[in-house]
């Protein structure tokens, strides 16, 4: 679930530009709060996903300084499930060439990241959380920028669409 986390923080980093004073758009405290909200619900819903695929994996009850056959079972379990994970991965060899500065490696890394797959426990709930949170940010705006005069709130809707920073699916 790194790679999810990755994409929380992320969508959550992402929330920062709304209070931003170099964005051409400003967006007022009605919209700011609504996004607090829905950053609110995002992250609980995300621990929830979590706290599901850790129950599944019977990670949730693990002591790592407990030796038992028990508890390295179930450890050994989640690490070949970790592997076998990796393995159905498409390879991602490091590129030997065009990987100049940080932002190369910021951008190649999440990539690497293992998240939740289609048919894993949580998985659906996060994909639906991610979705409901950019419609909500959406539908917010269209409630309040709507009757702009200035006609800013189709520009506002195409910045929030092009600017996540991730495809929720």
């Amino acid at each position: 679930m790194l790679g999810d986390v990755y994409d929380l923080c992320a969508i959550l980093e992402w929330t920062g530009r709304f209070w931003s004073h170099g964005e051409s758009l400003r967006w007022n405290s009605s919209f700011r709060f609504a996004v607090c909200e829905a950053s609110k619900e995002l992250c609980l819903r995300f621990e929830h996903a979590e706290i599901t695929h850790r129950r599944f994996h019977m990670l949730t009850a693990i002591d790592w300084d407990d030796p038992s056959e028990q508890q390295n079972a179930d450890v050994d379990n989640y690490r070949r499930f970790l592997a076998a994970r990796r393995a159905s991965l498409r390879d991602m060899t490091t590129p030997l060439t065009g990987m100049i500065g940080r932002q190369d490696w910021v951008t190649y890394n999440p990539e690497r990241l293992l998240r939740l797959s289609r048919g894993d426990t949580g998985f659906l709930e996060w994909l639906e959380a991610k979705t409901e949170f950019l419609d909500l940010i959406m539908r917010e705006s269209i409630s309040i920028y709507s009757g702009d005069r200035s006609n800013t709130g189709r520009q506002r809707l195409v910045s929030i669409e092009d600017s996540f920073p991730l495809n929720p699916e």
